[in-house]
């Protein structure tokens, strides 16, 4: 993103600025980055550079599920890496949701979240037991099923059962980045926003106005990662979600974070009379591949046909949004080191999963930078060599 010079509102020479860790990206993940330093290495001066506002990518586009992930998301993992790496897997994602409470939602009174929990759902029977699978036990994964008459009484007559797993938390995905900067801030990180970071340079990185030098660069831009570099094309590709926001006209007492792994739909309630739903990708699957935010009217239908439908929901829609994310082939995000003019580590494709796993995986990310590991958790699962 460029800023013509009738629009620009600095000065006509932005002096350069030296840093000793500068994170490109004010997503979650780049931020919480700037946190982890900030409790490993006090001492070090970090900057954060954003090209639009902080979390205007899909931190702050999201459903705001701090979750592990559904049942099916740990079925999916456990066929493709075997039961005791995706144990791994989930224990990661139970620390990050952990360490997000304890060390963010619990230290900052402004963000107003609810403890609750994940439910996979099922619609019938036969759906339930074409899901299944030999080589996954979902009481492995600490899910507890749920049969008809223990769901919430909106949902016993169009659903089968479910499995549960707690804790997990709603929230507010906007007010979380908004905490974790006001953190920041507190702590004298300087957060740029509104300035694009164009290429790496051996001093650093070359942004639209000014040169920022830094001794090690951290790149935290998920489903943006290709349009930095051609590099990533092929490895992190950006995907659309779509998202509704509706207002329901009657009571609907369903509490926790749903999925419904055929509709590829999941929802949830975030006020009294308004509900969040998003999903149902597979209506049109290559046209939601790109990274240029936009409606998709099939897509948009198709989550309105649900509310009607698989909820039986009378309801007002007051938001239509989308979102990029950033997937890879094999559904966990990459964090190494590459090779670069300057030290440089990357940190992204989260596959639709960077809330749950994202404040961990920042923690791993500031240890390669203090250079407390060698490898990233995530290393052990897929070896990747950038040279940018």
């Amino acid at each position: 993103m460029t800023t013509s010079h009738w629009l620009r509102q600095h000065s006509f020479r932005t002096p350069d600025i030296t840093t000793d860790v500068l994170i490109v990206g004010g997503g979650y993940v780049g931020l919480s980055t700037a946190y982890w330093l900030t409790e490993m290495r006090p001492d070090l001066k970090i900057t954060v550079l954003e090209r639009n506002q902080c979390g205007a990518g899909a931190s702050g586009r999201n459903a705001g599920f701090l979750t592990k992930g559904s049942a099916s998301f740990f079925k999916s993992l456990t066929q493709k890496w075997g039961v005791e790496k995706a144990q791994s897997i989930y224990n990661f994602a139970e620390e990050s949701l952990e360490l997000v409470h304890q060390h963010i939602l619990r230290a900052s009174p402004e963000i107003k979240f609810e403890r609750s929990s994940s439910v996979t759902l099922f619609q019938n029977e036969k759906q339930f037991q074409e899901w299944g699978t030999k080589e996954f036990n979902p009481t492995d994964f600490k899910f507890e099923w749920r049969e008809q008459e223990k769901l919430p009484v909106p949902l016993q007559a169009k659903f089968f059962g479910a499995f549960e797993n707690a804790p997990e938390y709603k929230i507010n995905p906007m007010q979380l980045l908004g905490s974790i900067k006001k953190l920041l801030e507190v702590r004298k990180v300087q957060i740029i926003e509104n300035v694009s970071a164009f290429e790496l340079t051996p001093e650093g990185v070359q942004t639209e106005v000014n040169t920022i030098k830094a001794k090690q660069i951290v790149l935290a831009l998920n489903g943006y990662f290709p349009q930095f570099s051609s590099i990533f094309k092929d490895v992190i590709v950006p995907r659309r979600a779509q998202m509704l926001a509706v207002e329901i006209e009657d009571e609907f007492n369903c509490p926790g974070l749903h999925y419904d792994p055929p509709e590829r739909v999941y929802w949830r309630k975030t006020q009294d009379k308004v509900l969040v739903i998003g999903g149902k990708r597979l209506l049109d699957e290559q046209g939601e591949t790109g990274d240029f935010e936009k409606i998709s009217p099939v897509i948009q239908r198709g989550l309105e046909q649900y509310l009607k439908e698989q909820l039986n929901l009378k309801y007002k829609v007051i938001h239509r949004w989308s979102g990029t994310m950033g997937f890879t082939d094999h559904e966990l995000p990459l964090i190494a080191k590459a090779s670069a003019p300057t030290e440089t580590f990357i940190v992204g494709g989260f596959s639709g999963h960077g809330m749950g796993l994202g404040f961990r995986s920042a923690m791993d990310v500031a240890e390669l930078v203090t250079r407390q590991k060698s490898e990233s958790f995530f290393g052990a699962f897929k070896k990747v060599d950038f040279k940018l």
